[in-house]
C-alpha cells in the first residue's frame, strides 16, 4: 500500500522567518513520521519527500506505506509546528488542505462486478496491474481529520475481497445456527391471517403503499399482546416507560452506527417548509386551478432533508446520554418505548402484513457494566421465550449479526452469551411454512457508547443493548397459528380481548 500526499498548510502570518525552526520540527522524525509503526515495519511509515515555506503558506510532500499514513503524519506536523513554531514566532496554523493525495492499494484481478461496486463510490478509482489506484483532490481538513480516507480504503477492500457471486451483499449467507426451538406444533389454521382478517373487517385499506387502517378487534388484540409484553417482560425485568420522539434530526441518526452510512434507502426523509404562508403561494393557486397536487411547486419550496422518521425507535434514548459522562455505580438504565410507529421504506417489498412500512414496535433498551448488559438481554430472551409458550407458539432462536456490526471482525460463539451479537425469535407461519422474526435482542458492547461519545466517569467500558418486539409481527404470528376465532385462543390472550368487539360497518 501507497500514500503519496501533497498537502498546504496555511499560517496566520508570513512563516519565512520561522524556516530554521521549522526544519528542526521536521527533523523530529521519530515523532511525527515513525511513531506508531511496529518494529521492523519503519520502512512502512510516512517519509518527508520536500517542503517549501512562502510567505504564510507551507507546501509539503509526504509519502508512507501502510503504516503512520501520510495524511496522519501530516496532522501530527501541523500540531507539532503549532506548538514549536506558534510561541517563539506567534503564529498559528489556520487551514489544512490537501490539493492531492494518490492511494495505491494491491489488489488481485477485478472482476465486472466489482468495477462496477467501486465506480459507485464518489471518487475516482482505477484498476490497473494488480493495483487500486485513489485520486483524491482539494481534501480539507474536516475530510482529514474525519477519516474519510481510511474509511475509502475500508470500503474497497471490502469490495475487493468480495467473492464474485456474492457483490452487493454484505456477507456470504451463512448457516442457520438455532439455539433453541419450542419442537413441532400442530395447527389446525393454515390459512393466510392477512386475507382472512380483511375479509373479516379487521383491516381497512388506506392509499399508502404498505400502510393499513387497522379496525376495532385487531386493535385490540395487538393492545392486548402489548399489554402481555409489558406485564411478562418489561415490568418484572425493571423496564420503565419513556416516550421517545419519532421524528429524528439527521445529526442523531448519522451517529446511529450502520443506518445513513449503511441502509440511507430504508428510511422516510422528512423537508421541514418555511413558516412564511406566502411561499406556498403558487402550489395554492395551482392546486385549486388544476384539481391536482402540484409536487414541482412543494419542491421549490420546501427546505432539505433535516430529520427521518424513527427507523430503529432507540435513537433516542442515546441521544439522551450523548457527550455525557455516566457513572457505573449508577447503571444500569433499563427503560422501554411504545409510544408510536416505527417507520421503514420497503419499496417493492411490502407484503401483506409481514412486511409493512409503518408498524407497531415496543422497544427495551438499557446501557451499563458488561456484564449487567449481557445477563439483561438473555433474561428479555428467556421471558419472551416463556411468553411465546404461554400463548402457545411454535418458535425458535437463532444467532445472527446485525447490518449495523457487520463492518469488521465480529467475536461469534453460541455456547458465550456475551460474544453473541444478536438473539432472533422467530415463529412459524402455517400457510406458507416459512418463519417470521417477531424479535430481536442485541448486544452492542460499546459501538453506540463510542458513536455517542458516551464516557464513563473512571474510564470503564459501559455496554448498551436493546431488544426490540415487533408487536405487528407478533400478531401476525399468532393469527397464522391461531386463526381469527378468539374461542380457539390461547387462555392468556383470551382473557384480555373478551368480549372482541366487531368491526364498525355503517356502508351498504
Amino acid at each position: 500500500m501507497k500514500f503519496e500526499l501533497e498537502a498546504k498548510l496555511t499560517f496566520s502570518a508570513n512563516i519565512e522567518p520561522a524556516k530554521k525552526d521549522i526544519q528542526a520540527a521536521l527533523d523530529s522524525r521519530e515523532a511525527i513520521f515513525l511513531k506508531g509503526a511496529p518494529n521492523g515495519k519503519e520502512k512502512e511509515a510516512a517519509k518527508l519527500e520536500g517542503w517549501k515555506a512562502s510567505g504564510k503558506e507551507l507546501d509539503i510532500k509526504i509519502s508512507s506505506g501502510r503504516y503512520v499514513r501520510a495524511h496522519d503524519a501530516l496532522l501530527r506536523l501541523a500540531k507539532t509546528l503549532a506548538t514549536d513554531i506558534g510561541k517563539k514566532h506567534k503564529v498559528g496554523v489556520r487551514g489544512i488542505i490537501a490539493p492531492k493525495y494518490s492511494i495505491t492499494i494491491p489488489a488481485k484481478e477485478a472482476t465486472k462486478e466489482m468495477k462496477e461496486e467501486l465506480a459507485k463510490l464518489p471518487y475516482k478509482i482505477t484498476i490497473h496491474e494488480g493495483a487500486a489506484k485513489i485520486s483524491l483532490e482539494n481534501l480539507s481538513e474536516a475530510d482529514l481529520r474525519g477519516r474519510i480516507v481510511d474509511r475509502l480504503i475500508n470500503e474497497i477492500d471490502a469490495i475487493l475481497s468480495k467473492a464474485p457471486a456474492r457483490i452487493g451483499h454484505a456477507f456470504e449467507e451463512q448457516p442457520l445456527k438455532i439455539v433453541n426451538e419450542s419442537g413441532k406444533k400442530k395447527h389446525a389454521f393454515k390459512e393466510d391471517p392477512f386475507e382472512v382478517a380483511k375479509k373479516a373487517g379487521w383491516l381497512a385499506e388506506f392509499p399508502g403503499r404498505g400502510q393499513w387502517i387497522y379496525e376495532e378487534p385487531y386493535a385490540k388484540l395487538i393492545r392486548a399482546l402489548e399489554d402481555l409484553i409489558i406485564r411478562e417482560i418489561a415490568e418484572p425485568l425493571g423496564f420503565k416507560e419513556a416516550m421517545f420522539p419519532k421524528l429524528i434530526p439527521l445529526e442523531v441518526m448519522q451517529r446511529m452506527p450502520g443506518y445513513l452510512d449503511g441502509v440511507p434507502e430504508g428510511m422516510y426523509y422528512v423537508c421541514p417548509p418555511p413558516r412564511e404562508p406566502e411561499t406556498f403561494s403558487k402550489f395554492k393557486q395551482k392546486l385549486k386551478l388544476t384539481k391536482q397536487i402540484p409536487t414541482d411547486e412543494l419542491k421549490n419550496v420546501l427546505k432539505d432533508p433535516a430529520y427521518v422518521l424513527a427507523p430503529a425507535q432507540c435513537e433516542p434514548f442515546y441521544q439522551t446520554f450523548s457527550s455525557q459522562i455516566v457513572r457505573l455505580e449508577k447503571l444500569p438504565v433499563k427503560q422501554y418505548d411504545r409510544s408510536g410507529w416505527t417507520y421503514r421504506w420497503e419499496g417493492g417489498g411490502v407484503e401483506g402484513l409481514v412486511r409493512t412500512q409503518e408498524f407497531r414496535r415496543i422497544e427495551f433498551v438499557a446501557m451499563g457494566a458488561p456484564e449487567d448488559i449481557v445477563n439483561i438481554r438473555d433474561k428479555v430472551v428467556e421471558k419472551s421465550i416463556a411468553l411465546s409458550d404461554k400463548l402457545n407458539l411454535e418458535w425458535r432462536v437463532l444467532v445472527a449479526t446485525p447490518f449495523y456490526m457487520k463492518e469488521g471482525a465480529v467475536e461469534e460463539d453460541v455456547k458465550d452469551s456475551r460474544k453473541v451479537a444478536t438473539y432472533d425469535l422467530e415463529v412459524i407461519l402455517p400457510y406458507k411454512n416459512d418463519w417470521l422474526e417477531i424479535g430481536s435482542y442485541n448486544l452492542h458492547k460499546t459501538k453506540f457508547t463510542e458513536s455517542f461519545k458516551i464516557k464513563e466517569a473512571k474510564g470503564r467500558e459501559v455496554w448498551t443493548a436493546c431488544c426490540g418486539f415487533g408487536t405487528s409481527r407478533w400478531v401476525v404470528g399468532f393469527l397464522a397459528q391461531h386463526g381469527i376465532d378468539p374461542s380457539k385462543w390461547p387462555e392468556a390472550i383470551r382473557k384480555l380481548v373478551e368480549p372482541l368487539p366487531q368491526p364498525t360497518q355503517v356502508t351498504e
